[in-house]
């Protein structure tokens, strides 16, 4: 008899746990009886409206950007597109990966100005970014190579092989007629 073996599949959801006191407890119940959905759903479109509302305009006034302009089904896409806006309001911990990403950008982006995300290298680098940073914060100051030798390591691992190709946008300065 043959056994095979079950792949844990991610989960789609996560478990979050709040603290409500008697009143909001029983508004959110009555909410999820009125309407005949889960209080799971409740709060799912509460959060959804919410934000749908939270909107960040660009230096210019004009431009609206949403949580979509930040969305991205990999987690570490999200967390770049995140840590680079300003207006997003980044922990020093963000910052500093940013950081580390800048320096190192030929790991995560096509190009300097992480303008083009790499997704095939950050969906093997991202699940070990706390251990490489690690290495970063204690091996920067002695030998700086380090993180970058650890992260050819796992891409190697990967199968992902062979010198960057390394794509410059052009300087769009020089086409401005004034």
């Amino acid at each position: 008899m043959t056994t095979e073996r079950k792949r844990k599949r991610p989960q789609k959801s996560e478990s979050l746990t709040i603290r409500l006191d008697p009143k909001m407890r029983f508004a959110l119940e009555f909410i999820a009886r009125v309407k005949g959905q889960t209080i799971t759903k409740v709060i799912e479109r509460a959060v959804m409206e919410a934000a749908d509302r939270a909107d960040i305009y660009d230096e210019n006034g004009y431009d609206k950007l949403s949580w979509l302009n930040y969305w991205d089904v990999n987690e570490g896409i999200r967390a770049i597109n995140l840590a680079q806006d300003s207006r997003t309001h980044p922990s020093f911990e963000e910052e500093e990966m940013l950081d580390f990403i800048k320096t190192h950008w030929r790991f995560f982006s096509h190009d300097s100005l992480l303008r083009t995300l790499n997704r095939e290298k950050i969906e093997v680098l991202w699940p070990h970014m706390s251990e490489i940073m690690n290495v970063w914060r204690e091996t920067k100051g002695t030998n700086r190579g380090e993180a970058s030798r650890v992260m050819t390591k796992l891409l190697s691992e990967a199968g992902i092989k062979g010198k960057e190709t390394i794509k410059t946008l052009p300087d769009l300065s020089d086409e401005i007629p004034f």
